[in-house]
């Protein structure tokens, strides 16, 4: 049965989220309901540019509400014609995307395509990135997930977004290497915050843990660098970073119960 002391606890926890779920709700609904054709063109640091086009199509003579068709054209340097590159129109659950945008993710003068499709109960949304490949200029697929949030943290890609109802979880991997997907099956690292529901205190502190994969299992770890602690202020700064030690002398103690 959970108590007072428990039900202010959740709620501490569940507000922030609810006020996130709604905005988002809002925003992509207010995105989600029309299409808009538009040009948005970008100089990269080579001076080659980059063109995403959206188109406006009606699927049949029937349908009243067009479904947006997403192009990217590459120009290269000192020339004025752009080359189709990507063409984009659904998510991973084909559905119609959402939005479509040019962005410099880790801010190195050359621009990603970030895609933004279905929505789930939260504040999570499906997404995909897409980069060029320095090699052969082509875009390969370079990221696919679902989350609230995308950013670059100490030369890693992070995806952030709400695992439950008390709980957020940022993946993590890195920006460098060969020309492959990101998605769940080969992130390097784990930070999960969440609520110490196990605590006596009714104000307790967020836990946050750092975890890497250890062959089928996740072993906690600390945080590579000071910059990712920043990723821990979730719920705000007074959060308790769970450390290799601590982790170890609760698997003991757990194995040890009858």
């Amino acid at each position: 049965m959970i108590g007072s002391g428990d039900h202010r606890r959740l709620l501490r926890w569940l507000a922030p989220l609810l006020l996130s779920l709604c905005a988002s709700a809002s925003a992509f609904a207010e995105e989600g309901d029309r299409c808009q054709a538009r040009e948005q063109v970008v100089t990269q640091a080579d001076g080659s540019r980059l063109r995403l086009s959206v188109r406006c199509d009606a699927a049949d003579a029937s349908d009243t509400a067009p479904s947006p068709r997403f192009e990217v054209a590459v120009a290269a340097p000192g020339d004025s014609r752009f080359q189709p590159a990507l063409a984009l129109g659904a998510d991973a659950m084909e559905e119609p995307l959402r939005g479509v945008d040019l962005v410099d993710i880790d801010r190195d003068g050359f621009f990603e395509v970030e895609t933004r499709g279905m929505c789930g109960a939260g504040p999570n949304c499906l997404g995909d990135l897409y980069r060029q490949d320095p090699a052969s200029g082509k875009f390969f697929h370079f990221f696919s997930g679902g989350y609230a949030d995308l950013r670059v943290v100490d030369g890693h890609l992070v995806e952030s977004g709400r695992a439950s109802c008390c709980a957020w979880e940022h993946h993590a991997w890195p920006m460098g290497g060969p020309p492959r997907l990101r998605d769940y099956d080969n992130m390097a690292l784990m930070i999960t915050i969440g609520a110490d529901m196990a605590s006596d205190q009714d104000d307790a502190p967020a836990r946050c843990t750092f975890s890497r994969r250890n062959g089928d299992n996740w072993q906690v770890v600390a945080p590579p660098g000071a910059a990712w602690l920043a990723l821990c202020e979730v719920y705000g700064d007074d959060y308790h970073l769970v450390t290799p030690e601590e982790a170890r002398a609760a698997e003991a103690a757990s194995a040890q119960e009858p």
